[in-house]
């Protein structure tokens, strides 16, 4: 019932679909460089654990069943993430500040400053600050039924390293740090329950995120590119019914031609958590399914808004399923999105 679990679902979503598979590499001449990508689309989501951000809400304010599956809900939604950096070509250095795209749809709006340095073999080295911009907000108590539930918010804050093109190679590792902190973290608190302390606090959410990422880029040819992945993320939250191992791996294909750009990709994994839930006397076990695709066409009938050549528009849709052996747990995500994205 973690915090980046649930949001996982529509994270790893855009992260499937996402146009970067490696640091941008650094410019060869000092200044100004970035890009800013916005959409809108309509997201059908089912949950009983996100209450959303400031900008959206998905969830249901109401639950009458601790057993049963969460409901289906239909929202719009929006995107907006960037990245802008200035670089220093003397000492092949770059400082940037952003938002991941994998983070917004984590509905946490979070952003990252930082520095990135390429190295004498030509790899590349990232290191950032991660934090909250706009936090997430989940309910205080998830496990009250038939009266409304409270939200409150959830801060994330940390660090990330990233290394790519190690020793000149196509394989990129990256670890993020993540602290998570609950405003008011009441879980298992309703007097239905009847839970001891120490039940009670099996089911905190405060914690810690460690999350590891090693791929590699096979060019197959010219304009084709695959890329393999996998993906270990270890929550080590206060409550034991909800610390967990998490096991992804996950596929990319891309035809990268001109106009048109194609990103399919497959995802699918594993959790497995720590101690048994209080409340369902076992232990949660998570299979995780996903598939997405995203087309990019550059100028389409030859728009150059504002003269800048680096213009595409992107349409793109996704699938992601969180099938839990505890019905309350389950999550799926369907998706539809289309935007622009300029480079500079």
């Amino acid at each position: 019932m973690k915090y980046i679990k649930i949001t996982a679902l529509i994270a790893v979503m855009l992260l499937m679909t996402g146009v970067a598979f490696a640091l941008d590499p650094v410019p060869g001449e000092s200044g100004f460089s970035g890009f800013v990508r916005i959409g809108v689309g309509v997201m059908n989501y089912r949950s009983n654990l996100v209450a959303g951000n400031k900008f959206l809400d998905i969830g249901t304010e109401t639950v009458n069943s601790l057993n049963d599956r969460p409901d289906s809900e239909t929202s719009g939604l929006a995107i907006a993430n960037f990245d802008l950096s200035w670089t220093f070509a003397g000492t092949r250095t770059q400082i940037f500040i952003g938002s991941d795209l994998e983070n917004l749809l984590r509905l946490d709006m979070s952003q990252h400053i930082g520095v990135k340095q390429e190295l004498p073999d030509k790899s590349i080295l990232a290191v950032s600050y991660v934090f909250s911009g706009i936090p997430t907000e989940v309910w205080e108590d998830p496990y009250i039924t038939r009266v409304a539930r409270q939200k409150t918010d959830i801060d994330s804050k940390g660090v990330r390293i990233t290394y790519d093109k190690i020793l000149g190679s196509n394989l990129q590792a990256q670890y993020t740090y993540r602290n998570l902190d609950i405003d008011i973290e009441r879980s298992g608190y309703s007097p239905a329950l009847g839970l001891s302390v120490n039940k009670r606090d099996l089911l905190r959410r405060d914690g810690e995120r460690h999350s590891g990422e090693l791929l590699y880029r096979i060019k197959l040819t010219d304009k084709h590119l695959l890329v393999p992945a996998v993906y270990y993320i270890k929550e080590d939250r206060d409550g034991d019914a909800m610390s967990n191992d998490e096991y992804d791996f996950q596929l990319s294909y891309s035809y990268l031609g001109t106009p048109v750009t194609v990103i399919v990709n497959a995802i699918f994994g594993t959790s497995d958590y720590d101690a048994d839930n209080p409340i369902y006397k076992t232990s949660r076990d998570d299979d995780i399914y996903g598939l997405g695709a995203q087309i990019y066409y550059k100028n389409p009938f030859g728009w150059r808004p504002f003269g800048l050549d680096r213009f595409s528009v992107f349409v793109q849709g996704a699938y992601y399923d969180s099938d839990s052996n505890i019905d309350f747990y389950d999550t799926k995500v369907a998706m539809g999105l289309a935007g622009v994205i300029v480079r500079f």
